[in-house]
């Protein structure tokens, strides 16, 4: 799928795979060309509910962008604020289904979008699903996780080389949908051609090291093949979880 956008085009794919050994998948994703906003959502909770909570929240969200995507033209500013107003209320409405059913009790998920215009990329995030730029033959997180791992880390209770041992590491600090109230993560960034963006759930950050995924990327042939050897190579490692990747390519409007 082909998005243009002067003087660029973001050609975008996705792939979910629920893994090896969860029996249903709880991650959603969803591409809107029209709006050129993409979202991944990574839900949690028990009786399918993390599935309900990821679903309800990539709806909402991408209802608000939808609705709301010629009222700041090219503002980046403004765009911010749009986003971080969806995000609030995305959150708000998966807190009140799960307070009002039972069946729905402490589900939430994690979410991150990107929204893209002529002046460069706005993204957001809760919990611990992630954003990547790849550029010029580097991998760099644009995200900060909302976990426990990422605090002891920055406060220097912890050693990075430690990280991958850490008992605790998919222990996350903020959700969607787990308090009456959230505060997103709301960043801006510049965009330039041949920039690949990778979204992706924990299901493929605890299999492979960014090492490894920046390695796919670099050698891979299309944005459909890259998404699919970093899906394969996440389940060959164990595919433990449910695994979402979603990429964002970069083009010249001209470019075949």
């Amino acid at each position: 799928m082909a998005v243009y956008l002067m003087p660029y085009k973001i050609k975008a794919c996705g792939m979910s795979h629920k893994g090896l050994v969860r029996q249903n998948n709880e991650d959603v994703w969803e591409i809107v060309s029209s709006s050129r906003f993409y979202v991944v959502a990574d839900g949690m909770g028990g009786h399918q509910a993390g599935e309900v909570a990821a679903r309800e929240a990539v709806r909402t969200l991408c209802r608000v962008i939808e609705e709301k995507k010629h009222q700041y033209g090219s503002s980046m500013s403004g765009i911010r604020r749009e986003l971080r107003h969806g995000i609030e209320l995305a959150n708000y409405h998966v807190y009140k289904m799960g307070k009002n059913n039972p069946d729905l009790k402490g589900m939430g998920t994690t979410l991150c979008c990107i929204y893209i215009n002529e002046n460069g990329i706005i993204y957001g995030n809760v919990g611990d699903s992630r954003i990547y730029r790849f550029r010029d033959g580097a991998l760099e997180q644009l995200t900060r996780d909302d976990s426990l791992l990422r605090e002891l880390l920055d406060q220097g209770q912890l050693a990075e080389y430690q990280s991958s041992d850490f008992l605790y590491k998919n222990i996350i600090t903020k959700a969607i949908g787990a308090e009456p109230s959230v505060e997103p993560n709301v960043h801006s960034a510049d965009i330039q051609e041949g920039d690949f963006y990778l979204m992706c759930t924990d299901g493929l950050t605890d299999m492979l090291t960014d090492e490894s995924i920046a390695q796919i990327i670099a050698h891979m042939k299309t944005p459909e093949e890259g998404v699919e050897q970093l899906i394969n190579e996440a389940i060959s490692h164990g595919g433990y979880d449910n695994i979402t990747v979603v990429m964002l390519a970069v083009q010249k409007e001209d470019e075949r």
